[in-house]
């Protein structure tokens, strides 16, 4: 699904036209640049899938600005949920379930 008109910060799936891919919080969206906050990319571990910097050069703390075109979507709810926990200085408790 394409995003259209969503209201700013918002979480976001992108495809550039190199065809890398990467996760980020838009937090700026012009009719020519989205400004993103944490851009992380996702790759393969030997204990499964993680998330990695996009630009590993870049301050993590800075935005980053890609020019339009290109292609965006919503992110899976679990992927977005991982990725709230990578970049939030916060960390949650994992939620506990009585087990009978």
């Amino acid at each position: 699904m394409l995003l259209k008109h969503k209201t700013v910060p918002y979480i976001g799936i992108f495809k550039l036209p190199s065809g890398e891919e990467f996760i980020a919080t838009v937090v700026d969206d012009t009719a020519t640049m989205l400004e993103v906050a944490k851009p992380l990319c996702i790759v393969p571990t030997d204990k499964g899938l993680d998330f990695a910097p996009f630009l590993f050069l870049a301050d993590l703390d800075a935005t980053v600005s890609i020019p339009k075109p290109i292609i965006t979507g919503i992110p899976n709810p679990k992927i977005e949920e991982q990725y709230k926990e990578r970049t939030s200085a916060i960390v949650l408790p994992k939620q506990q379930s009585i087990i009978i």
